[in-house]
């Protein structure tokens, strides 16, 4: 797939969306699909307020200072496609498979979130913000394991973060960087070929680390809205069989949301 994002320069104008084609195989492949839409709606949101701008109309009210733009508490509503990346190995006497198997789900999440934004100097700003939210990220399942096992993929439902923000202002756009604490519920398993006391489980809420940028746009004294990636990584899960087998799992996940936010 293949998303082209064209703009034309006008004096005194700003930046306007001219042109924006979506090129695509399967318009909704692995999670890609939705990240081209989103980033459509994004762009959509900043040049239509700057169109008003320019033809002399402004629905929403520019803020008066940095202050009143950023500082203070806030909260929002996130929606947005991920992808992710799960491997497992299954140290089974005799038959060894230590080379971790791999298998990649994709999906949609969306989250609730709730920040405070500080200012240090005219153009930095500090915060901390945190999600709560739903995903489902899964991949079909994978039958040709070992010795006809079956393997069962699910990030999901619950995930979250807590992160700590800092930005830097340009006008009404805000570019920053983040990075902290994430958790996120998993169900993924493993059968063995008609024998239970081969399956592997990696089921419940782990805890790992999370990192991630964007880019804000004021659209008003207090309301914004954001383009944000973030990068999710849990350490390995590891267990035993009925038989006293041990396995592991290891998880990833990548996604791509778009936000609104509304400062109180």
């Amino acid at each position: 797939m293949r998303c082209n994002f064209n703009y034309v320069m006008g004096r005194n104008t700003g930046v306007f969306l001219s042109l924006i084609e979506i090129k695509s195989a399967h318009i909704v492949q692995r999670g890609i699909g939705a990240m081209c839409l989103l980033g459509l709606t994004f762009l959509l949101a900043i040049s239509g307020s700057t169109i008003a701008q320019a033809d002399g109309t402004t629905p929403l009210k520019k803020p008066a200072s940095f202050e009143e733009r950023w500082n203070g508490v806030y909260g929002g509503i996130s929606i947005g496609g991920g992808w992710g990346e799960s491997n497992t190995f299954y140290n089974r006497a005799g038959n060894n498979h230590l080379t971790p198997e791999t298998i990649d789900p994709s999906g949609f999440m969306f989250s609730l979130n709730f920040g405070y934004n500080h200012q240090l100097a005219d153009n930095i700003v500090v915060g901390i913000e945190a999600d709560i939210g739903f995903m489902d990220i899964s991949a079909a399942d994978r039958q040709n394991m070992w010795d006809g096992h079956i393997w069962k993929s699910r990030y999901g439902g619950m995930w979250g973060t807590v992160r700590p923000r800092i930005g830097y202002v340009i006008d009404d756009f805000m570019v920053f960087a983040t990075g902290g604490l994430a958790f996120m519920e998993t169900d993924e398993y493993i059968l063995g070929d008609n024998d239970a006391t081969q399956n592997t489980y990696n089921t419940g809420v782990h805890t790992g680390w999370v990192a991630g940028i964007g880019v804000e746009y004021a659209l008003s004294e207090r309301i914004s809205t954001k383009l944000e990636f973030l990068h999710m990584e849990f350490p390995e899960y590891r267990g035993y069989t009925n038989n006293n087998e041990l396995y592991g799992f290891q998880n990833s996940v990548d996604m791509i949301k778009i936000g609104l936010n509304y400062k109180f």
